[in-house]
């Protein structure tokens, strides 16, 4: 990474902002990780009885197919457990998040006040007075996904991979002859996917309300003409965001397309003064130790790249999804080598 005295003030600012995000994000993750905890252990004792069952019954009937475990007493009464269990969380996660989502707000007008500020610093000028954008101008989308819909919603439909995720590995561990304590493990493990889906949902429409009220803020001032994107600067930066970090100004009115958990920030442009210029996501990867580049591209994309198969900006891929829109992703190793 480049010494921050060798970024100019604005990114600078930024990449000091993101910084205090990411150290706010890992304190709520550990808050929604020890609450879904007390989910996994309220259904504990009827993961190992229904373990127990199993591995008893499958010596008497052998294979345990999707199809019995569905008739069995003791998997409908789990089942009911875990939808109320679920339940209960979703409302914890619809609080959390839209109380996440509502600071977010706040850091975003603050933080995009002060990164046209740190622009008119960088070339040695003050910005003077310009308007401010009120909270109460965006807070409606508090409570709300990227597509439209409430919170609510996006956790629920996140649910039933949890539930799939519990019922087979319940299904293959029997298969396997795992013993029932090993079963019972493999079912939490499984229905841990759901606790990861929640995590994806606090990280994503919290960040997505910061970047959105950035740009209000941005468009409120009337000194911003466009944006610029800046991926991370670290070894877990996505390689599409980073690559595609090259420069090019956004309308304000250009959707920031921004994959799920993505960590980009929009960099403003203002109107009538030089344009801040800095080192571009792909100078930036050329800067580092192969051990980091191979950590951001992945052993094989990385053995690819080293062997001229394909340029750093063919990684880039604009993918459209229903739920979180249109974002820019990696190609898989199979699309780059075509």
């Amino acid at each position: 990474m480049l010494p921050a005295n060798q970024y100019p003030l604005i990114i600078r600012s930024m990449l000091g902002f993101k910084a205090d995000l990411l150290a706010g994000e890992a304190a709520q993750i550990e808050e929604m990780a020890a609450r879904w905890l007390q989910v996994e252990e309220t259904l504990q004792d009827s993961f190992d009885a229904l373990a127990l069952e199993l591995w008893t019954l499958r010596d008497v009937e052998g294979v345990i197919t999707r199809t019995k475990l569905l008739k069995m007493q003791r998997y409908r009464r789990l089942l009911a457990q875990v939808n109320d269990q679920l339940s209960a969380y979703t409302d914890y996660g619809v609080g959390r998040v839209g109380n996440g989502q509502l600071e977010m707000i706040r850091l975003g007008i603050a933080h995009a006040v002060e990164n046209i500020k740190s622009y008119f610093r960088t070339v040695g000028k003050v910005a003077g007075a310009f308007d401010i954008l009120p909270i109460a101008a965006v807070e409606a989308m508090v409570g709300f996904a990227s597509d439209g819909s409430p919170l609510r919603k996006l956790f629920m439909d996140s649910w039933p991979s949890a539930v799939d995720g519990l019922t087979q590995a319940l299904i293959n561990a029997t298969a396997l002859g795992k013993n029932p304590n090993e079963t019972a493990r493999l079912m939490r493990q499984g229905f841990g996917v759901g606790f990861q889906r929640s995590i994806n949902i606090a990280r994503t429409e919290q960040l997505r309300a910061y970047r959105a009220s950035n740009l209000e803020q941005y468009k409120t001032s009337k000194l911003v003409k466009g944006y610029k994107r800046l991926s991370a600067r670290d070894s877990r930066v996505c390689p599409a965001c980073l690559m595609a970090d090259d420069g090019t100004i956004y309308d304000l009115d250009t959707p920031f397309e921004e994959h799920p958990q993505g960590r980009c920030s929009p960099v403003p442009v203002v109107i009538g003064m030089p344009e801040v210029q800095w080192q571009n996501g792909q100078a930036w990867f050329l800067t580092q130790e192969p051990n980091a580049q191979r950590s951001i591209l992945g052993d094989k994309a990385y053995e690819a790249w080293l062997d001229q198969k394909f340029e750093l900006g063919d990684i880039v891929k604009r993918v459209e999804n229903e739920t979180w829109g249109a974002s820019l992703v990696p190609k898989p190793l199979s699309e780059l080598l075509k």
